[in-house]
């Protein structure tokens, strides 16, 4: 049978390492161990279902999916077969293009398509039939094509002017990238909000133009367009950070709800309050850094999401410091020889995690225990190994290099040979708790 606790770890540190890879942009690779974590946190599930840490790595799966779909990462069957609103939108253009008969401003919806989506959703049938029903029109057109061809030689210098102008500023509007102020990501709005200040400096320059005639259909339809997403940008885009924001801020409420529902330590001084960690308060800061960008301090969504964080980190603060207080350190069940070299290997592994801190003291708290691994060395399959090792765990009450204490628990491993030798030593860090000064004896 499966064990609980080993599933729950490796679950744990596929979420870590899938958020360092989010943060280092490697959204993909995040994703793929988003998956094997949510496997694994099933399998926990069957094993414990009601156990806490099943809970938390789920609200952590959660958390981390909305992330990756911010940032424009389908983890989901839904998210996947759903087309954005962008391309709902120039599928639209294009059918009423068609629809109405208007050939040129059809090709420029799909050459703008093309552009825009063609590489994403390169087999679109929908989009597929619409250039079908595009090339239908442009032959049952070709007469008045030919009809349009010859009235445009016999135009005149002023129309060639109009129709110059109309070009100019066709082109100067198509080529202001698509905005509209509701992608769910940080970096699309961002690019969008000075797309919008672009498209605001471009449209103010349009009107400001004299046409020596009528402005072109396509022309028309682009500058209606345009002045359609400026009308509505800033109202889409105050909605949409509100709701970034607001999924934010409910993530942090949840971690202050966890805590206001521990209160059980109030009243037994043997209990120890919980607290936010500090990988999790870490993953919010970075969230609330990259939202910063989209507003003013005083926009109502931010002020109020600081503020919740900020409360969240003074519970957080004020727990840990008791918590602190009500740490003592195990005794120790071994001393001699062996029980040294498991604390030497100890202190040497702390310093790699802590790099210039002291140890205070050291207890080794559980005797060499035998123990006995077997199975595939790689996903080759293509050797069996089988691992006999002695464990023991070892506390190590260290001062920081600032100055703060903390309470280490190291597991510590040491390899068995067939002739009874002991061969490799090695350390690894199981958990960090800060202790008051005063409970290191």
């Amino acid at each position: 049978m499966e064990d609980f606790k080993t599933i729950v770890q490796e679950a744990s540190g596929m979420l870590r390492k899938a958020e360092s890879n989010m943060f280092s942009s490697k959204n993909q690779e995040a994703a793929e161990l988003w998956k094997s974590a949510g496997t694994l946190i099933e399998k926990a599930a069957q094993l414990n279902p009601d156990d806490f840490q099943v809970k938390s790595l789920r609200q952590k799966q959660d958390k981390l999916r909305k992330d990756l779909e911010r940032k424009g990462i389908a983890l989901t069957a839904e998210a996947a077969e759903k087309l954005p609103f962008e391309v709902e939108a120039q599928l639209g253009k294009i059918r009423e293009a068609v629809k109405n008969r208007n050939l040129v401003r059809a090709k420029s919806e799909i050459e703008e398509f093309n552009e825009r989506f063609a590489g994403k959703y390169p087999n679109l049938p929908e989009f597929a039939e619409l250039s079908k029903q595009a090339n239908q029109l442009e032959q049952e057109l070709s007469s008045e094509k030919a009809a349009i061809a010859a009235e445009a030689a016999a135009k005149t210098e002023t129309a060639q002017a109009l129709e110059a102008l109309n070009r100019k500023w066709e082109e100067e509007i198509k080529a202001i990238p698509y905005f509209e102020g509701s992608i769910r990501n940080i970096p699309g709005l961002l690019n969008e909000r000075e797309y919008f200040r672009k498209a605001a400096e471009v449209m103010n320059r349009f009107k400001a133009e004299t046409f020596p005639g009528e402005k072109s259909a396509t022309l028309t339809s682009r500058a209606a367009d345009l002045q359609y997403r400026l009308d509505n940008f800033e109202a889409n885009y105050s909605a949409t950070i509100a709701e970034i924001a607001g999924e934010v801020t409910r993530t942090v409420e949840e971690c202050i709800d966890v805590l206001n529902r521990d209160t059980a330590w109030l009243q037994q001084s043997d209990l120890k309050p919980r607290f936010t960690g500090t990988g999790e308060l870490k993953s919010l800061e970075e969230e609330i850094r990259e939202l910063k960008p989209l507003f003013s301090d005083n926009d109502l969504p931010y002020a109020k999401l600081k503020e919740s964080y900020n409360r969240l980190i003074n519970m957080n603060e004020e727990r840990r410091n008791i918590r602190s207080k009500r740490i003592t350190m195990r005794p120790a069940v071994m001393n001699g020889p062996d029980a040294d070299l498991a604390v030497q290997t100890a202190e040497a592994t702390a310093l790699k995690y802590y790099p210039g801190a002291k140890v205070l003291k050291a207890a080794v708290i559980k005797e060499w225990a035998q123990k006995r691994t077997e199975g595939w060395a790689d996903n080759t399959k293509s050797k069996w190994v089988v691992r006999n090792f002695q464990e023991t765990d070892v506390e190590l009450a260290i001062r920081t290099a600032d100055n703060n204490h903390s309470l280490l628990c190291m597991r510590i491993e040491r390899d068995v040979n067939p002739d009874g030798s002991f061969g490799q030593i090695s350390g690894h860090q199981m958990f960090e708790e800060m202790i008051a000064p005063e409970n290191i004896m």
